[in-house]
């Protein structure tokens, strides 16, 4: 019997001893090391999309807003909500990297509207950036998705019917980088090119060589290769305008084919390093190097571009 009462007083001292999650439904002041902590691991990949946006969260996951003030700016929510809404935030789960950063997920609502936010958190932890993922209600027509994979890749997918009835879909991949932000790192699309109107230096120049020509995801983003002086040399720009003009690039030189398909920009007196790689019909670009000289400091050059089609010539008659 001293046996089993030995048992039982253990194990009630083992449950006593166990660390509990703390209420961030609390108006107290929290430390942030609970205040991650709090939140649940993730499993990736991990997707939340319009539908999954849209459905009740348990209040057992409610976090008072005195709290995401302690350790969140006012202006993560500011383009989104009014100073004067009463938004309620709810914990969505965490992704945490060994002796790295953690991302938390939370769900800001009101009455009319909800949105999906990702914040980052430093080693220290501290507050590093945020970035908004899903929202209810979105663009017209449009639905959303956001995903994390393994490699901890931020993915945004719109996907819309064009005027066709066909799909059309955008892609944004994003990384968290030293820097303290989000960097768009690929975009994919096949949205319908429009005509282009940033100009283009190299625009009238010979596209005789197989892999010359216009590369376009729209018109402020496009790679323009031409021939150069020898068949392992070609001319290439880029123009770049992404995030309602945040993100800003542009690029001019010389290409040198080191494979069939495979071509780099590797000038000596520059540290920016591209690589163009060809496959069918679309050109997929990357920055092996910064090209920080070239660009906005919070974005990369990088995405797949689809080729343009050469409009036929018609014959006089």
């Amino acid at each position: 019997m001293y046996r089993w009462v030995f048992l039982v007083i253990f194990f009630s001292a083992m449950l006593a001893c166990k660390p509990r999650k703390t209420n961030l439904a609390t108006d107290e002041q929290v430390a942030i090391g609970d205040f991650v902590e709090s939140f649940e691991p993730l499993v990736l990949p991990w997707t939340i999309n319009e539908v999954s946006l849209a459905r009740k969260t348990s209040d057992s996951f409610l976090i008072n807003p005195s709290i995401i003030k302690q350790f969140v700016p006012d202006s993560v929510f500011a383009a989104v909500f009014k100073r004067s809404d009463k938004i309620r935030f709810h914990a969505l789960g965490r992704v945490s990297q060994a002796k790295g950063e953690t991302y938390l997920f939370i769900k800001a609502s009101t009455a009319a509207k909800s949105v999906a936010y990702v914040l980052c958190f430093d080693r220290e932890p501290a507050f590093s950036a945020a970035m908004a993922l899903v929202s209810l209600p979105g663009l017209k027509g449009t639905s959303s998705e956001f995903s994390m994979d393994k490699r901890l890749t931020l993915t945004r997918t719109r996907s819309r019917r064009g005027a066709d009835g066909q799909p059309v879909y955008r892609k944004d991949a994003y990384v968290y980088n030293t820097v303290g932000a989000f960097t768009l790192v690929l975009t994919e699309s096949n949205e319908v090119v429009e005509t282009d109107e940033a100009y283009n230096p190299i625009d009238t120049l010979p596209r005789k060589h197989p892999l010359s020509g216009d590369y376009v995801i729209n018109r402020h983003d496009f790679i323009s290769i031409r021939d150069g002086g020898s068949a392992k040399r070609l001319l290439f720009f880029v123009h770049m305008s992404r995030e309602g003009g945040e993100c800003q690039g542009e690029l001019r030189g010389q290409l040198d084919i080191v494979k069939p398909t495979l071509a780099q920009y590797n000038k000596a007196d520059d540290h920016c390093v591209l690589e163009f790689a060809f496959s069918g019909d679309v050109l997929t670009l990357r920055e092996l190097e910064p090209c920080g000289n070239h660009r906005s400091v919070r974005c990369a050059f990088g995405g797949n571009y689809p080729k343009r089609k050469m409009p036929k010539k018609t014959r006089k008659k």
